[in-house]
């Protein structure tokens, strides 16, 4: 999945090629302002809208590693280590990343938890997988609840837990 879901405006924004006629349909491409305060206003609405959306397209990857974390407790050894590694890490570590990004510093730190969790286990116990079903849990409750922020008292109650 994409970062950044931004509209296709590649046919507005292309030249008309040489020789051709334009399409009466096509309508002139929208100038891009100039002007450093309106870029930055434009960046700063496109940074909310994607702000708001964060939670439903972060909790399509909170179930992916769900069923990852699902399918890992039926397998053990090298198998277990695998899917882990390739399935939960990456999607864990990207939630890491854009968690704070989008304003949601509680999905960074439980990110965080859990990348360092994986990265120093060389196998996987029940007991390591049961603190990674907590800890994707805890970042459905994030994305369920909206917890911006600090996430208040639940936001701290999720925090003690990562300790």
């Amino acid at each position: 999945m994409s970062i950044f879901e931004l509209p296709n405006n590649l046919k507005k924004k292309s030249i008309k090629p040489a020789g051709r006629a334009q399409s009466p349909k096509m309508k002139s491409a929208p100038t891009t302002p100039t002007n450093p305060n309106d870029l930055e206003k434009l960046a700063m609405e496109a940074m909310a809208d994607l702000a708001n959306k964060f939670p439903a397209w972060a909790s399509g990857d909170v179930q992916k590693m769900k069923e990852s974390l699902g399918n890992a407790g039926g397998v053990f050894g090298a198998e277990r280590t695998q899917l882990i590694r390739t399935k939960v890490y990456p999607k864990a570590h990207d939630l890491k990343g854009q968690g704070a990004t989008f304003g949601y510093p509680l999905i960074t730190d439980i990110g965080s938890h859990m990348c360092e969790l994986i990265t120093s286990k060389t196998t996987f116990s029940a007991n390591d997988l049961t603190i990674l079903k907590g800890d994707v849990q805890m970042m459905e409750t994030v994305l369920w609840k909206k917890l911006k922020g600090d996430g208040g008292s639940k936001g701290a109650q999720i925090l003690e837990k990562l300790r």
